[in-house]
C-alpha cells in the first residue's frame, strides 16, 4: 500500500471521529451510521481510484461524486434514475430537507430525534468535513489544516446543546487529529533514509524515534490537559469567558445570555425541558399572603409569522429601582395586593426575572434590570445579566375581574397602533374558515374567546402530548388543529393564531404553572412545571391570562375568575386549582376499566379498606428499599465474619483414617494420658487426606494466632512455634499439648513418609483458640469474630497480587497493540532500507 492510499484510510478514520460529538445533539445514532457508510463509501472509492494512478484531481472528484450517489440511496425522493443516480428531483428533495430542518432548528431542542432533514444535514456535513480531510492531508499534504474542517463539526454541539458536552467524543476527536498529523510526519521522516538513536542503535523504520516519542507524549498530555483543566474550579477565574461575547445556550441552565435571551427560542427550550428525563429544581416561590397565585411569567413573544410566534427585541424600559407602574382598571374593579420572595436557582439562566403578572414593586434586584411597560416584563440590561441565584422579593396586584365584567367591555379599536403589531396573523385559508365558523353569531369579543377556547377542549378529542402527531398538510398550524395533539406551548400557539385571525389581540406567555412541591408557604418548581399560555387583550382591562391547555394534564392548573370552571357552569370568584396531572401521564390511567365492578360491588366494603391498603402499599414501599438497603449493608459488614466461619468449618471437617487397624503412638514429650496419633500403615492411601487434615489444621492455628494477634514468623518451623507459644505466650495444660499435638501433626505431614491421623485435632484446636481468647482483651476479641485480621489480610494480599495481575496483563496487551497498531509499522517496508 503506497502512502497516499494509507493516508487515505487514516483521513478518512480521522474525519468519522472528528463527528463523534454529534452524538450529544441527536437522540439516537441512526444519523452515525449513515455518516459511517458515507464516509466508508468515499474512502473505497479514493482508495480504488488512487490504486490506478489516476491524475491527483481524481480521487477527489470521485469521492464528492460517490458521497453524493451515497446521499441519494440513503435520503431517496424516489424520483432518482435507476433508482439510485441523482436527478433534478433529487437535488430538490435535498433542499427541501435542507430548508425543513433550517425550520425545525428553532422549535427543537437538544438532543433531537431522527428527523430527515437532521439526518441528512448531519450526513452532508460529515462527508464534506470527509471530503476536506483527504483533500487537505493526502492532495495537498498539509495536514494541519485538516484541523479546520474538523474543528468546525465539533463546534456544532458546543453552540447548540444547552448543557455540557461529553469529553469522550472531543477526546476522540483530538486523537484522530494527532493520528493524521503523526501519519503524515512519519511518511515525511522515512523519505530520508536509516534512523539512529543518540547511543548509535539502529531504530526500525516503525519504531517511533525519541524525539517523535515525546511529540506523542506531549500530544496526549495536551489531550488530557484540554479535557481535566475546565473541571477545575481554580483553573480559571470567573468571567473571564464573559469578556469575549457571548450567545445562545451558553451558560448553565436552560437559558442563553445573548440579546436578552431572544436568541435562544422559547419553544424550543420548553420542549427541551420537559422531554428530560430527569426533574431538576429551578425556583422556591414563598407566598406570603396569597393562597391561589396564578402562574409565574417570565417573557412573552408577539410576534406571529408562518413559523410561528417570536420575540420581539425589547429596550427601552426602565430600570426596576425607579419604580414599577402597576396596571391602571376602573374604579370599580376590586384588587388585592399580594407578596413573594422568589428564589431562582443556577438551572434557570435566562435574561428573564420570572414574576407573578401585574407586578408593582421588586426588591433585592440591582440597577441592571429593567421593566418593560407594553410586555410586564423584566429583563437584563446587559447582556452578562441572567436570573441564575438570584433572590428577590416582589409585589404584585390581582384583579377581581368576573365574566360580567369582559362582556361588557368595550370593543377593540382594530386601528389603534398600540395594538397593531398583536392584531396580525398569517394568511392561512384553514385557519381563516375555521375561525369564522367557531365565533359565527357571537358579538362580543369574549363570546368569541370563550367559542375558540372551547375548541381545544378534551371533548372535541384534544390530547396533551410531548410528541406531535405526523406533519400531513405541511403546515405546523393546520396540523396541530387537524391531529389534535401537542403539549402547552402548541395549545397556546394555536389559540393565540386563532384569536388573531378573529381580531383579537394576543400573545403567547411562558413561565411554571402552579404545581411545584409545597412545603408550608413555600412552592418548588421544576423544569416539569415550565408551562405556556395565551395572553388576550381587552380593552379596559389590559392583557388577561388564558390557558387553553387540556386542564387535567398541567400541574396546578389554574382557572382565572373570569372563566367558568370545570363544569362550564359556573363563573368564580377566585382562581381555583383544577388538580392536573403529569405531563404525558393519561389523566384515566388510574380510573376503573370499563365494565369492572371497582366501587360498585354491594358485597364488598370500599369505605375504609382502600384507603387502609393504599396506607399499608404506601408503608411497605417506602420501608422496604430502605430494608433492602440495610440488609445489604448488614451482609457486607458480616461477610468477613462469615468467610472466617466458612474456611474454619471446612479445615475442621476430619475425616477417621480407614483401612489397617492403627498402632498407636504418643508424641515425644507428652503423657501417655495424652491425646494419641496413630501410624498409618506404609500401603494406606489415606495418608493423602492425613496430610491435608494435618495442613488445615495447622492453617487454622496459624490465623488464630493472626486473629487474636499473637505475632507469627512464617520462617519458624512447627516445633519452633510451638516452644514459643508455650514460652513466651504461656500456654499451658490442655491448650499446650493441643499446640503440641498441631505441631507434631503438621511436622509428619511435612517431613516423615507416614503422616499421623486421629480425631482428635478439632479439639486441639478449641483449646488453643480458648486460651488465646482468655488472654486477649475485650476489642481483640470482638474484633476476632466480626472482622477477622487474618480474612483481611487475605483479602487484601488477593486484591493486591489480581491487581498487580492485572496490570501486568494490560501492560502486555498494551504493548502488542501498540506494536500491532504502530502507524510506522503501517507505513514502514522493510525493502525499503
Amino acid at each position: 500500500m503506497n502512502q497516499r492510499k494509507h493516508l487515505t484510510l487514516i483521513a478518512a478514520g480521522s474525519a468519522f471521529l472528528a463527528s463523534l460529538p454529534l452524538i450529544n445533539v441527536f437522540e439516537h445514532q441512526t444519523w452515525a451510521i449513515r455518516s459511517f457508510l458515507v464516509v466508508a463509501a468515499m474512502c473505497g472509492v479514493g482508495l480504488l481510484v488512487r490504486s490506478l494512478r489516476a491524475p491527483a484531481w481524481a480521487p477527489t472528484a470521485s469521492m464528492a461524486l460517490t458521497g453524493l450517489v451515497a446521499l441519494t440511496w440513503l435520503f431517496r425522493s424516489h424520483q432518482e434514475f435507476v433508482g439510485i443516480i441523482p436527478s433534478p428531483g433529487t437535488i430538490a428533495h435535498f433542499a427541501e430537507l435542507l430548508r425543513t430542518a433550517t425550520t425545525e432548528m428553532s422549535e427543537f431542542a437538544t438532543p433531537v430525534g431522527d428527523r430527515e432533514g437532521f439526518l441528512f444535514l448531519a450526513t452532508l456535513g460529515v462527508a464534506v468535513v470527509a471530503l476536506l480531510v483527504d483533500l487537505f492531508a493526502v492532495v495537498l499534504r498539509r495536514p494541519a489544516l485538516a484541523g479546520l474542517p474538523m474543528l468546525a463539526i465539533y463546534s456544532v454541539p458546543v453552540t447548540v446543546t444547552t448543557e455540557s458536552t461529553s469529553w469522550f467524543p472531543f477526546v476522540l476527536g483530538a486523537l484522530g487529529f494527532l493520528w493524521l498529523l503523526v501519519t503524515d510526519n512519519v511518511d515525511r521522516v522515512r523519505r530520508f533514509g536509516r534512523r539512529f538513536t543518540g547511543d548509535g542503535r539502529d531504530v526500525d523504520l516503525w519504531e517511533p524515534s525519541p524525539l517523535a516519542a515525546a511529540g506523542q507524549r506531549l500530544g496526549a498530555v495536551g489531550v488530557a490537559a484540554a479535557v481535566l483543566l475546565p473541571l477545575l474550579p481554580f483553573a480559571m477565574p470567573a468571567g473571564v469567558l464573559e469578556r469575549f461575547g457571548t450567545g445562545a445556550g451558553g451558560g448553565p441552565g436552560i437559558g442563553g445570555r445573548g440579546g436578552n435571551g431572544r436568541s435562544v427560542s422559547m419553544f424550543a427550550l420548553l420542549d427541551g425541558q420537559l422531554n428530560r428525563n430527569k426533574k431538576t429544581d429551578m425556583i422556591k416561590v414563598t407566598n406570603v399572603n396569597d393562597k391561589n397565585p396564578f402562574y409565574l411569567r417570565f417573557n412573552v413573544l408577539e410576534e406571529l409569522t408562518n413559523k410561528g410566534f417570536n420575540g420581539k427585541p425589547i429596550t427601552g424600559g426602565q430600570s426596576v429601582n425607579s419604580g414599577i407602574a402597576g396596571p391602571t382598571w376602573d374604579p370599580s374593579i376590586k384588587t388585592t395586593t399580594y407578596k413573594a420572595n422568589i428564589e431562582v436557582t443556577n438551572e434557570l439562566a435566562i435574561a428573564f426575572l420570572p414574576l407573578y403578572i401585574w407586578p408593582t414593586k421588586i426588591e433585592k434586584v440591582d440597577s441592571e434590570w429593567a421593566f418593560d411597560r407594553r410586555t410586564a416584563v423584566v429583563y437584563a440590561s446587559k447582556n452578562k445579566q441572567t436570573s441564575a441565584k438570584k433572590k428577590y422579593t416582589v409585589e404584585y396586584v390581582r384583579p377581581d375581574i368576573t365574566n360580567d365584567d369582559l362582556r361588557n367591555a368595550d370593543p377593540i379599536n382594530t386601528n389603534d397602533p398600540q395594538l397593531r403589531d398583536v392584531l396580525s396573523a398569517p394568511a392561512n385559508s384553514y385557519v381563516k374558515n375555521l375561525v369564522a365558523e367557531l365565533t359565527k353569531g357571537k358579538t362580543t369579543e369574549l363570546d368569541k374567546v370563550l367559542a375558540i377556547y372551547n375548541f381545544f377542549a378534551p371533548s372535541n378529542g384534544f390530547v396533551y402530548d410531548t410528541s406531535t402527531g405526523p406533519d400531513t398538510s405541511g403546515t405546523k398550524i393546520v396540523d396541530f388543529l387537524q391531529n389534535k395533539r401537542g403539549y402547552c406551548a402548541q395549545y397556546a400557539a394555536a389559540f393565540g393564531w386563532l384569536l388573531r385571525e378573529a381580531k383579537i389581540p394576543s400573545r403567547v406567555a411562558f413561565g411554571f404553572a402552579r404545581g411545584g412541591d409545597r412545603q408550608g408557604d413555600t412552592m418548588t418548581l421544576t423544569n416539569i412545571n415550565l408551562h405556556a399560555w395565551t395572553e388576550v387583550y381587552f380593552p379596559s382591562f389590559g392583557w388577561l391570562p388564558f390557558d387553553a391547555t387540556p386542564a387535567t394534564a398541567i400541574i396546578g392548573s389554574v382557572t382565572p375568575s373570569y372563566l367558568p370552571r370545570s363544569d362550564d357552569t359556573v363563573v368564580g370568584d377566585d382562581p381555583v386549582d383544577r388538580g392536573g396531572a403529569d405531563p404525558g401521564v393519561d389523566p384515566s390511567a388510574g380510573a376503573a376499566a370499563p365494565g369492572s365492578d371497582q366501587g360498585n360491588n354491594p358485597g364488598t366494603t370500599t369505605g375504609d379498606t382502600g384507603p387502609q391498603k393504599a396506607s399499608l402499599l404506601s408503608t411497605i414501599g417506602t420501608v422496604a428499599p430502605w430494608a433492602g438497603g440495610g440488609l445489604l449493608l448488614l451482609l457486607l459488614l458480616l461477610s468477613p465474619a462469615l468467610a472466617r466461619s466458612r474456611t474454619r468449618r471446612r479445615r475442621l471437617t476430619l475425616a477417621a483414617p480407614g483401612g489397617p487397624v492403627p498402632v498407636a503412638h504418643t508424641p515425644p514429650g507428652m503423657s501417655p494420658d495424652a491425646p494419641t496419633m496413630t501410624v498409618l500403615p506404609v500401603d494406606d492411601q489415606s495418608y493423602v487426606r492425613a496430610r491435608a487434615d494435618a495442613h488445615s489444621a495447622w492453617d487454622e492455628l496459624v490465623d488464630l494466632m493472626i486473629d487474636y494477634h499473637v505475632p507469627t514468623d512464617e520462617a519458624e518451623t512447627p516445633r519452633a512455634t510451638v516452644d514459643r507459644l508455650v514460652t513466651k505466650e504461656r500456654l499451658r495444660d490442655n491448650a499446650a499439648a493441643g499446640v503440641r499435638l498441631l505441631s507434631t501433626a503438621e511436622e509428619h505431614a511435612r517431613y516423615a513418609r507416614r503422616p499421623l491421623t486421629g480425631r482428635e485435632l478439632r479439639t486441639a484446636v478449641s483449646d488453643v483458640q480458648s486460651a488465646f481468647a482468655a488472654r486477649a482483651p475485650r476489642k481483640t476479641r470482638i474484633l476476632a469474630v466480626v472482622l477477622p485480621p487474618s480474612v483481611l489480610r487475605r483479602w487484601r494480599a488477593a486484591i493486591g497480587i489480581r491487581s498487580s495481575n492485572i496490570s501486568v496483563a494490560l501492560g502486555r496487551g498494551w504493548d502488542q497493540l501498540a506494536r500491532a497498531l504502530s502507524v510506522r509499522r503501517f507505513v514502514a517496508k522493510r525493502a525499503d532500507r
